[in-house]
């Protein structure tokens, strides 16, 4: 009887210890699991005050595109105001820049030709500019950005107009016996003696009459005509050369060239102008 109560107590101490060393584990497993739900708490809180953020932004977003949408809608219906006040319309605008265009893009690559290359283009300069001033007398011309353009493509052609090198010379010393028909059949002037006259022409300050000219006169001798110069074909007259494209495209400022080549008696008489004359164009 003895025997039993020993094994029982013996037995009792054992369950208790193994309670003891399960207790501890139990516990721990308790204090983990508290702190993942209380991390998982956490991190549903931030999503769904992150998710309220984020609806928040999309409700802005779309107030902020309808706000743009009625704004582009004011923006397109003033426009179609404006234009309606010039009398012209959006797609004659639209044509109205791409002309434009294409003068720029024209523009950009004869500014990157070199100087005597570009001289023989000059013409092209003048063509260019003389549609920029047709073209100022459009409607959408009015408009500010039109306006702009025009104004800075008219000063590039400008610019390159000015930088053209100057008409190209050759001196010639007159010799005893030289008179300008002479001079003019000679080899290494012009071959023809029918163009007499352009050296006249160029040399008309220093030879006051074409018949008389003197020994050891310098007389340039032109190779090439200049922007500011036009060389008298057979069949032209002032109002014909005024008229061409190349010079005023308007017949009616004649009166400009004749203005510019009366003095010295060199273009007595309007309407009397002789071919191989070369003739100062103002272009102011």
């Amino acid at each position: 009887m003895k025997f039993k109560s020993l094994s029982f107590i013996a037995c009792w101490l054992a369950v208790a210890l193994i309670a003891a060393s399960i207790q501890p584990a139990f516990a721990a497993d308790r204090l983990k699991y508290d702190d993942y739900v209380k991390q998982l708490k956490s991190l549903q809180d931030r999503e769904a005050a992150l998710r309220k953020e984020i609806d928040d932004e999309r409700s802005a977003i779309e107030r902020l595109r309808a706000e743009l949408a009625d704004l582009n809608q004011q923006l397109a219906d003033t426009w179609k105001e404006i234009y309606a006040a010039l009398g012209t319309t959006e797609a004659e605008v639209a044509e109205f820049m791409r002309r434009l265009d294409a003068i720029e893009n024209r523009v950009n690559e004869l500014a990157k030709m070199r100087p005597e290359v570009l001289l023989e283009n000059a013409k092209e300069l003048d063509q260019l500019a003389a549609q920029i001033a047709a073209m100022r007398s459009e409607k959408p011309a009015r408009l500010s950005k039109a306006k702009a353009r025009l104004d800075d493509l008219a000063g590039r052609i400008q610019r390159l107009k000015d930088s053209l090198p100057k008409p190209q010379h050759d001196m010639y010393s007159v010799l005893r016996g030289d008179y300008l028909w002479k001079i003019s059949g000679k080899k290494e002037i012009y071959a023809d003696p029918w163009k007499w006259m352009r050296i006249y022409s160029v040399n008309r300050h220093e030879i006051k009459n074409p018949d008389l000219i003197y020994p050891q006169q310098q007389f340039r001798i032109p190779r090439q005509i200049g922007r500011d110069e036009h060389l008298v074909v057979k069949g032209e007259t002032l109002k014909k050369i005024a008229a061409s494209p190349d010079v005023y495209g308007d017949p009616f400022q004649w009166t400009k060239i004749y203005q510019a080549n009366k003095a010295g008696r060199f273009l007595e008489d309007p309407n009397l102008i002789y071919p191989e004359q070369i003739l100062t164009i103002p272009r102011n």
